[in-house]
């Protein structure tokens, strides 16, 4: 398993991030998701090889402090591949070089970014959804078949006063666990779905070092 970097999470998720399965990630702007995936690669980059793929821009100089910031060597950026899509059609083309790739994580930063942007129009509903589902599913059966763990990150839109995940029904098919992050202020929670238990949820909070777990 691949710890998140908090112990408390890592806990609520039955030990970490568990080969084959699809970890989701979602939350409004500023709640920790990017610096959530970075520390879970950052775990894996000492193990093996990690494909980060983004639609927006890879902060290499923040991965880069964390590193530094750990005291560990900056050669570790040398295990990661850094893949920048700017269309559905590539995001869908990586799925198939994951397999020749094998790496030991694959992240997915703003997933559903270039679907939404690609089929914005109302008459476009339904063909986004068809043609995420169909790339969600090609990724799950990758996931699962090499047994590589994917975490991917996804938005939060306003729904009648209401936030709530991009594109959630589809998405939600075929994740096997969601760290739902949530801002209120200065105090941050992740809670993971489905939860088991008693602890349903943890308190941290965003340093220059990463996500810290408060008390």
């Amino acid at each position: 398993m691949i710890s998140t970097g908090l112990l408390g999470l890592d806990d609520l998720l039955g030990g970490g991030i568990t080969p084959g399965t699809i970890i989701d990630i979602f939350g409004p702007g500023g709640s920790g998701k990017t610096q959530l995936a970075m520390q879970i690669s950052l775990n894996s980059l000492q193990d093996g090889m990690v494909l980060y793929q983004d639609t927006t821009r890879f902060q290499s100089e923040r991965m880069l402090q964390l590193i530094k910031l750990r005291s560990l060597q900056s050669s570790l950026l040398d295990n990661m591949i850094i893949a920048r899509t700017t269309n559905t059609a590539e995001q869908l083309e990586y799925v198939n070089k994951i397999t020749a790739i094998k790496p030991k994580l694959v992240v997915i930063e703003n997933i559903t970014d270039l679907f939404s942007f690609e089929y914005s129009r109302e008459t476009s509903l339904l063909e986004k959804h068809v043609r995420f589902m169909e790339y969600m599913h090609a990724l799950s059966m990758v996931s699962v078949g090499n047994k590589i763990p994917v975490v991917v990150t996804n938005m939060v839109r306003n729904s009648d006063g209401q936030e709530v995940e991009n594109l959630a029904k589809s998405i939600s098919m075929f994740t096997h666990k969601k760290i739902k992050l949530e801002k209120d202020g200065k105090l941050y929670k992740a809670r993971v779905l489905p939860s088991f238990g008693k602890n349903k949820e943890i308190s941290y909070k965003i340093t220059e070092a990463g996500l810290v777990e408060s008390p």
